[in-house]
């Protein structure tokens, strides 16, 4: 048996329904930022045509949360657990995170855009929750 039918076996079946579930609005999501991305750089489209597309990956990312909250319902009173304390955790790193950037900012010490510390922010939000989880699926396995 390969890697990952073992990995997928493993899985408890509201993690399972939760991949397949979420496979559609991952999809979406990323052709829409992708059309996102082409639109903002074409300087004939109309200002409502932006928008849309501007918050059409909202509308997607959304949806993946819907499928995340139905996981939250569906799973054992365990695996819920490590989810919430993944949850609370990756949301105090990333707080802690983005006070001690903006300390940074405001004192003159680091120079950076609001793109960059956006996207800074939410690499750390999805770094800390995939760090958590995992050493707690460790720690209770």
């Amino acid at each position: 048996m390969s890697v990952l039918a073992r990995y997928w076996q493993g899985l408890s079946p509201a993690l399972r329904d939760y991949y397949r579930a979420s496979v559609l609005p991952s999809l979406l999501f990323l052709a829409l930022a992708f059309a996102h991305e082409w639109l903002a750089r074409q300087p004939a489209a109309s200002p409502a045509l932006r928008l849309a597309a501007a918050l059409a990956p909202a509308v997607a990312m959304a949806w993946l949360f819907t499928c995340y909250l139905r996981f939250l319902r569906d799973c054992d009173e365990l695996e819920r657990g490590i989810e919430l304390k993944a949850l609370a955790w990756a949301a105090g790193i990333t707080l802690q995170g983005l006070m001690t950037v903006l300390f940074l900012l405001d004192a003159g010490l680091l120079a950076w855009p609001e793109k960059r510390l956006a996207a800074a922010m939410g690499l750390l939000l999805l770094a800390s929750y995939a760090l958590v989880r995992g050493g707690l699926h460790r720690r209770y396995a």
